[in-house]
């Protein structure tokens, strides 16, 4: 599958701008040189006269003021390698070609996967379309006919030599990546399509023309293999956008953010990558804000980053104006694994263990990092010193399995200081608790029950066997 995308620099810009309202004039990008030309224009400047490739001059002749952008030869080489990592999801085998604002995919031993070649080229088209690009998709047996039949806008698939041929037969000889003197060589004698070529003899071809057109039709057959690299992703995730328009305001950042996690999560499926923490940067014109969020678990789909992020950014007052958005992750984690349950979960009932992490994330992006804490295990006995506070969520520690005195006296679903109360009246035993008998007049002898309070609140208590003393340290309920 060849997708040529031959409006990348335009897309690119119109993905920065809402609503689009800067492409309605007349816009030109242009290509910095000893004669300045245009690298593409917009459907206001083509329909003015304007066309790629023409010199500057010539351009602004039959334009009336138009917009002028300059050519960004590695922003477009960006977009097309990160382009490239989301079309990993449909095969690993994917090759970029920068220069021709094209990438080709080896689809072959995705078809079944996909249900087909039709369905495949379709879910292609709509994934890239949902990020804001249209491509030309071509498919063949060889990436050389593929990128002709994307150039020339042809729908048909061939999937046998025999079919191949009769597509390729009636494409135009201009069509073709020949040398200028090779195509008017062609032209002298009457040639004007593929099919005359086929039909004449190959070493009277090779003699007249040498062996390169030869071995382009070779290619173009499938006769002669095309060896591609393939594309190898970066390990982090680094997206930026640069807006034509400033932001004064928190709320307004919600669209181009959309548009970044958006390209984030297609990036990260291609990837079959996951991240928990996000690092968004906000350039000013003469500074940068930057922003982290982290996550209970990992995750990688728009909505639920944008609420968060939109949560997050509530809080926050921009010091100037936004002309640009970064965003990016350092640290690429495996996708979470799957329920195997076989079993649908009943939606109307109570909330499930996997949502709390997203209520934590929702409590730490409106309050902040330090204000959502959980409690680990300090591995000590007793229970007033046996746990600490940790803020750090997505570096959470290993699970703690109890202490040997806990599984004797239990715990508490509500911990406190022990305070002192009056003997209980039927006190249910737990066990003893003894610590601390190595340091001499801090050590600690324990017997711990439960009992029921008039409120029939159960109680975790324990009686101090040095004083004789109870003292509650906990509730059940």
């Amino acid at each position: 599958m060849a997708i040529d995308l031959p409006h990348l620099a335009l897309e690119a810009l119109a993905r920065a701008e809402p609503g689009h309202e800067r492409l309605q004039r007349p816009l030109l990008v242009v290509e910095s040189a000893p004669t300045p030309r245009v690298h593409a224009a917009n459907r206001a400047a083509l329909q003015a006269g304007a066309r790629p490739g023409m010199a500057l001059g010539d351009a602004l002749a039959v334009l009336d003021t138009p917009e002028l952008v300059e050519h960004a030869p590695e922003t477009l080489q960006a977009q097309l390698e990160m382009l490239a990592g989301v079309l990993l999801q449909f095969s690993d085998h994917v090759h970029p070609e920068p220069e021709a604002q094209r990438i080709l995919v080896e689809i072959g031993r995705s078809r079944r996967l996909f249900g087909g070649l039709e369905v495949l080229r379709e879910q292609i088209q709509s994934t890239l379309g949902e990020l804001g690009f249209h491509p030309r998709i071509g498919l063949a047996l060889s990436p050389a006919a593929a990128r002709l039949l994307a150039r020339t806008r042809n729908p048909v698939i061939a999937e046998d030599p025999e079919a191949l041929r009769r597509v390729l037969s009636p494409v135009l000889l201009d069509a073709l990546p020949l040398a200028a003197t090779t195509r008017e060589g062609l032209r002298a004698v009457g040639l004007r399509q593929l099919g005359d070529l086929l039909r004449l003899s190959r070493p009277e071809l090779a003699r007249r023309h040498g062996p390169e057109l030869l071995g382009l039709l070779d290619r173009l057959l499938a006769r002669r293999t095309e060896t591609l690299p393939r594309f190898a992703p970066p390990p982090v995730l680094d997206l930026s956008l640069r807006l034509d328009h400033e932001i004064h305001a928190t709320t307004a950042l919600a669209f181009p953010l959309k548009r970044l996690l958006r390209q984030a999560e297609a990036q990260l499926r291609g990837l079959n990558r996951s991240l928990q923490g996000i690092t968004l940067e906000l350039a000013h014109r003469e500074a940068r804000t930057r922003f982290s969020l982290e996550r209970g678990q990992p995750g990688i789909r728009t909505d639920e980053w944008l609420s968060l992020w939109q949560t997050r950014l509530e809080r926050e007052t921009l010091p100037e104006a936004v002309i640009g958005l970064r965003l990016w992750a350092t640290r690429l984690l495996d996708p979470p694994a799957r329920s195997n349950s076989l079993l649908a979960e009943d939606p109307a009932s109570a909330p499930s263990a996997d949502q709390v992490p997203t209520v934590l994330a929702r409590l730490r992006a409106r309050l902040g990092e330090q204000a959502v804490a959980r409690l680990v295990s300090r591995h000590t006995p007793r229970p007033e010193d046996g746990q600490r506070p940790w803020h750090d969520l997505a570096t959470l520690p290993d699970p703690d399995t109890p202490t040997p005195a806990q599984q004797v006296c239990g715990t508490a679903l509500w911990l406190q200081r022990p305070e002192p109360i009056t003997p209980p009246t039927q006190p249910r035993w737990l066990g003893r608790l003894e610590d601390g008998w190595w340091d001499h007049g801090q050590d600690a002898r324990r017997d711990y029950a439960c009992a029921q309070d008039r409120q029939g609140r159960r109680l975790w208590l324990y009686c101090c066997l040095r004083s004789g003393q109870w003292y509650r340290q906990g509730y059940w309920g």
